[in-house]
């Protein structure tokens, strides 16, 4: 399989210059692009923003394709909803960016997303039709599926669902198959009452549908559950079942063989909102930001009842925010605010929790808000891509930020940018689970990550994964590791692959397909 664009990583290089008064200007650049970045004595403790760069929409969803572009979609204005595709290797001028038409006659505001692991394409589900609609009913939702193919820059109809889905989620299986869960078909409005969508949907291989019927619950994905139909929290567990967190607290595993099962736990957490963050950060343990600024570690390794424990509290109550799984395996929160989608409360600055640790850090901050419809991704690069917010909210926000973790800094205090390890060899064709595989590269290598590429919307990433691969041998710049052991821990598709040398700075990613 081909994809556009597929020696991005051989295509990004940096350059750094140092001015007086320990700040350094720093000059990262993607192809023949540059921007320019002040980094001070504290980045390689708190990292650093780039410059604020223009944004053809604002980017509510976005997905890293197997390329290394960013797909994303959302308004250019209150009825115009477009597709854009950004390429970090042209750098963040209008030039790097490309606006799609919507050809598919389907409103994807607010819709879920996920990857197709044996095709490499954007699976887009549901959305509604308030948005480039016309003549039809504000706030009646859609069954639409769609897929964006990165290989033509298209968007491709589908087999449409059996349910209307607006803020529905979805999931990649352990067979490549996809579950759709929750969402909403019809906004209440005057003498209108809501409805929603609490019987889940399977979407085969071959892009046919058949409804969980047996699994249908208002709590856990529905009405109840305190909203529990809004992007329902949801990851794969290492039994190949699917657990589900409500904002309630209450604890979900669903199987979706034939008709379904839903089994609900004992085990109960604090309460959260849907309006917070959470990320797998490890195989099976997920972090949860709840209410109160507490944070909750959920394991969901064993075949029983669930453990939690606690996950230390957050410097601000972030709604809205988002949380970003890093190349070294820190989850790194930006964004939100302690008042909602508003500017009062906002907060610039970020945070950083260490696993090994369970320790916050407060880390650089932002030029602008990020609050609802604003969304955040790991890059192949090892920086983070943040933008959007608004629509609705007190600022409309076409742009976007790069964050550029500590990882990327001398230790110095100089604000320099490390000398990156380079890859020179990793498996180009797709590898298996459990499987031994080489990698090769320009110094000795410290560490070996694996780290899922994404797809985020509404401060949710149901997609991020992330491995240590320890060494089996070594013999100079030359490693031999395993994949990750299970497809129930490891859902299959694409994976970033970093090599860190002995200082922590890590390579660009090598792309590596699972399957």
């Amino acid at each position: 399989m081909r994809f556009k664009n597929n020696n991005l990583v051989q295509k990004i290089k940096r350059l750094m210059y140092v001015v007086p008064a320990s700040l350094a200007l720093l000059i990262f650049s993607y192809g023949s692009t540059t921007s320019v970045i002040a980094a001070g004595p504290e980045a390689h403790l708190k990292g650093e923003f780039g410059p604020l760069h223009a944004w053809p929409i604002v980017p509510v969803h976005m997905t890293l394709m197997p390329d290394g572009r960013v797909f994303a979609f959302g308004p250019q204005s209150l009825k115009d909803l477009k597709y854009a595709v950004w390429d970090p290797a042209m750098g963040t001028s209008a030039s790097a960016f490309e606006t799609l038409p919507n050809t598919t006659s389907t409103s994807i505001f607010c819709a879920g997303q996920t990857m197709i692991s044996e095709t490499g394409q954007a699976l887009l589900i549901g959305g509604d039709t308030s948005y480039a609609m016309p003549g039809t009913n504000y706030g009646y939702h859609t069954d639409h599926v769609n897929v964006y193919d990165p290989t033509t820059d298209t968007l491709i109809p589908q087999a449409s669902m059996a349910y209307s889905r607006w803020y529905a989620t979805a999931v990649t299986l352990p067979n490549g198959e996809h579950l759709a869960l929750g969402g909403r078909n019809v906004r209440p409005s005057t003498g209108i009452l809501a409805e929603y969508a609490p019987i889940p949907e399977v979407r085969a291989l071959n892009g046919n549908w058949r409804s969980l019927s047996a699994a249908s619950s208002d709590a856990a994905y529905g009405a109840a559950g305190g909203n529990s139909w809004y992007y329902p929290r949801t990851w794969v567990n290492p039994q190949g079942n699917v657990f589900i967190v409500n904002p309630g607290g209450a604890l979900y595993k669903l199987n979706t063989a034939g008709a379904g099962t839903l089994t609900l736990y004992k085990k109960r957490i604090p309460a959260g909102r849907n309006l917070l963050p959470s990320a797998m950060f490890s195989p099976g343990r997920i972090l949860l930001v709840r209410n109160n600024r507490t944070a909750i570690v959920v394991d969901i390794n064993g075949t029983g009842e669930p453990t939690s424990s606690s996950g230390g509290s957050l410097s601000r109550d972030r709604q809205y925010g988002n949380a970003t799984v890093l190349a070294d395996g820190r989850v790194w929160v930006n964004g939100g605010s302690s008042t909602g989608n508003d500017l009062v409360g906002a907060a610039l600055d970020s945070e950083l929790w260490n696993p090994v640790t369970n320790t916050w850090t407060t880390t650089a901050s932002a030029s602008t808000v990020r609050l609802y419809h604003s969304a955040a991704i790991l890059l192949a690069d090892g920086t983070v891509l943040t933008g959007g917010g608004g629509v609705p909210g007190p600022l409309r926000q076409m742009n976007g930020e790069v964050y550029y973790p500590p990882y990327l800094f001398k230790k110095d205090g100089t604000g320099e940018f490390a000398p990156r390890p380079e890859i020179v060899d990793a498996p180009a064709a797709m590898i298996g689970w459990n499987q031994v595989f080489s990698i090769e590269a320009t110094e000795n290598i410290a560490r070996i990550t694996l780290v899922r590429a994404g797809a985020v919307t509404h401060a949710f990433n149901n997609e991020q994964r992330f491995f240590d691969l320890p060494p089996i041998s070594q013999s100079g710049n030359s490693v031999t590791v395993k994949s990750p052991a299970s497809v129930n821990s490891a859902p299959p598709g694409f994976y970033l692959l970093f090599v860190w040398n002995a200082a922590g700075t890590p390579s660009l990613a090598k792309v590596i397909h699972l399957g």
